[in-house]
């Protein structure tokens, strides 16, 4: 009797989960002991899911699901236990607050793909990234980043941002290769390194050729989002029909967070946040700079198709080599040294493609004021950290 031969389709399949369980290993620590909770939705990706619970099961781990759609009533401490999570909702739902006080409280730790697919498995795919390689890039990075004081940021967009960091190096570089700890939930894929600048000094002009895929799932825009930001904030959004959905976006958070944050002073007399701010326009305020650093990592989408066609996850775009991104919003990163004075629920990522791109850093105050002796760290997309 011959034997059967594979497909092309198996042999593909078959790489992915390979991937997967590297990655599980390397980054999560996964022992074939423990038992893998998966938290999924309506907007899960299933061959994602599928490739992670086949992986999880060769290592050799029980595998655990909860639908978060069907899910009535609230997820009691003992599920989480003794598991590692993977997160694989989509949406924004009842839990997601829920869910991160779960993972401090228990000791428990999580990996978040969002909307990633199953492409980021393949075996040239940024999970595919090796974890010695990630870190040895961001110690390189972090080495020059830590004597920074601001950074000029232009693109051929007509991004032209001024981001100054705060002084004496109050705050530090946190380099994010996408290990998890107990405790602790990230991203995957790894590969970025990130601070808060200064929250009320950042000024100029982000011109935007593509939207966080949370906010429009295709994300390439009609016309470039221009964004003005004075004092940390921004003050308008200017383009088409996507500057115009940001805007509706931005607004309907606001709302979201003002209803949030009375819910919990009426359950708790105060809001529970100290010595951060809970005003809702922080939702418009900058909250973090960071550079990617996974070299297999894949663009956002080229700003020369169709804005109709459906991009890369930010989740993975905002790692990849030689891009940075600056979020809004929420600027408590729950990593020491890294956080700003931000206490609000949504948290938004724009990627700045490389293309284009120019980043000169500045070590001295004075040279930073008068744009004088500046390093470019990124030179019209070319990388010269190293």
């Amino acid at each position: 009797m011959s034997e059967k031969i594979p497909n092309q389709e198996s042999l593909v399949l078959a790489e992915r989960i390979e991937t997967a369980k590297s990655a599980l290993a390397d980054f999560m620590k996964l022992k074939p002991e423990e038992a893998v909770l998966f938290l999924h939705d309506d907007g899960t990706d299933p061959e994602t899911l599928n490739i992670l619970k086949s992986a999880a099961s060769q290592i050799g781990s029980t595998i655990v699901e909860i639908d978060l759609r069907k899910r009535k009533n609230k997820i009691a401490s003992e599920e989480f236990e003794n598991k590692a999570i993977i997160d694989l909702s989509e949406d924004e739902n009842d839990f997601t607050s829920e869910i991160y006080e779960k993972i401090k409280e228990t000791k428990s730790r999580m990996a978040s793909l969002g909307d990633l697919g199953p492409e980021v498995f393949e075996r040239d795919g940024p999970m595919s990234e090796k974890l010695e390689d990630l870190q040895y890039r961001l110690d390189k990075m972090e080495s020059v980043l830590k004597e920074a004081v601001g950074f000029k940021i232009t693109s051929v967009y007509g991004t032209n941002l001024e981001v100054p960091l705060r002084q004496a190096h109050e705050r530090q570089w946190y380099k994010d290769a996408g290990v998890i700890e107990k405790g602790k939930w990230d991203n995957l894929p790894g590969g970025e390194i990130f601070t808060t600048p200064d929250q009320e000094k950042v000024r100029g002009t982000l011109v935007l050729p593509i939207l966080e895929s949370e906010i429009s799932p295709q994300q390439g825009v009609d016309e470039f989002v221009r964004l003005e930001i004075r004092d940390g904030l921004i003050i308008s959004i200017q383009g088409g029909k996507s500057a115009e959905k940001l805007q509706k976006y931005l607004a309907r958070d606001v709302k979201d967070e003002i209803k949030e944050q009375k819910q919990e002073f009426k359950e708790n007399g105060e809001l529970k946040e100290k010595g951060k701010s809970r005003n809702p326009g922080n939702i418009y305020r900058i909250a973090e700079i960071a550079f990617g650093a996974n070299s297999k990592a894949r663009n956002v989408s080229d700003p020369k198709k169709s804005y109709r066609k459906k991009g890369v996850s930010v989740v993975e775009a905002e790692k990849k080599l030689g891009t940075m991104h600056l979020a809004f919003g929420d600027s408590r990163h729950d990593e020491e040294g890294t956080e700003g004075n931000s206490a609000v629920v949504p948290h938004h990522d724009f990627v700045v493609p490389r293309n284009g791109l120019t980043v000169e850093m500045f070590v001295r105050e004075d040279d930073f004021e008068k744009s004088s002796n500046g390093r470019k760290i990124i030179s019209e997309g070319g990388l010269n950290f190293f």
